[in-house]
């Protein structure tokens, strides 16, 4: 059986890739389509899903190596990132602490559970990140994990429309904007996109991964304080 997972795991999001090729539409993603294919799954089968995530579990193992090989497009992108290092470093910390602002600031207006809020802290970096902030925070790592994946397929999505909706059509800016709010789901778009967007996405998701686990703390004693009045 667990052959039989990780084999189904492939073909599906292979299968859902080829078919949706064609299509244009932001909602033809792959990725959103193989989840919603294993909903329907394990919904309507007497399939048991922690047997699925149990055979899959090499595929989860990979997810941190496949995060390290986001730097190829980095080193090709390297002369330019260097000119303009200190604008991406604002930019990045900037989209950080914004993007914890709002999403605590709009969680707390509707709820006061501290575990709830601890688990959406981390939910614009890559998974691995917001599953170890999540964990030493008092948050929910499979929460928090589920919260990125979320997030990142919304960025795949909607974000380049997004953009170009709010006329931003320089490359570097699309994958900052896509790097530090969308983690690598947005960043693999972006590398669909252009080579250029992803490098810059690539950067803005290991900065937004670290400045995220080192602002974490802090915004973690606020939920603590705002939870108790």
């Amino acid at each position: 059986m667990i052959y039989f997972y990780l084999i189904a795991t492939v073909l599906i999001f292979l299968a859902a890739r080829k078919l949706l090729s064609p299509v244009k539409s932001p909602l033809a993603n792959p990725l959103l389509v193989s989840i919603l294919f294993f909903i329907g799954l394990f919904s309507f089968t007497p399939l048991v899903y922690q047997d699925y995530a149990t055979a899959n579990f090499p595929f989860i193992w990979l997810l941190e190596p496949a995060v390290v090989a986001l730097s190829i497009p980095l080193f090709c992108q390297i002369q330019q990132i260097k000119q303009q290092f200190k604008a991406i470093m604002v930019s990045c910390s900037f989209g950080v602490v914004i993007a914890i602002s709002t999403c605590i600031s709009i969680a707390l207006l509707l709820t006061d559970d501290k575990v709830l809020l601890l688990s959406l802290l981390p939910k614009s970096v890559t998974s691995p990140i917001a599953m170890a902030v999540a964990y030493e925070t008092g948050g929910l790592a499979s929460l928090a994990a589920a919260v990125v994946i979320a997030v990142g397929l919304l960025g795949a999505l909607g974000g380049f429309s997004l953009l170009k909706f709010c006329k931003i059509t320089n490359p570097q800016a699309q994958g900052l904007a896509m790097g530090c709010s969308a983690h690598a789901i947005g960043t693999a778009k972006a590398m669909e996109v252009g080579n250029e967007q992803g490098a810059f996405s690539s950067l803005a998701l290991v900065i937004s991964g670290i400045l995220t686990a080192v602002l974490a703390p802090f915004f973690a004693w606020f939920i603590g304080i705002m939870t108790t009045i």
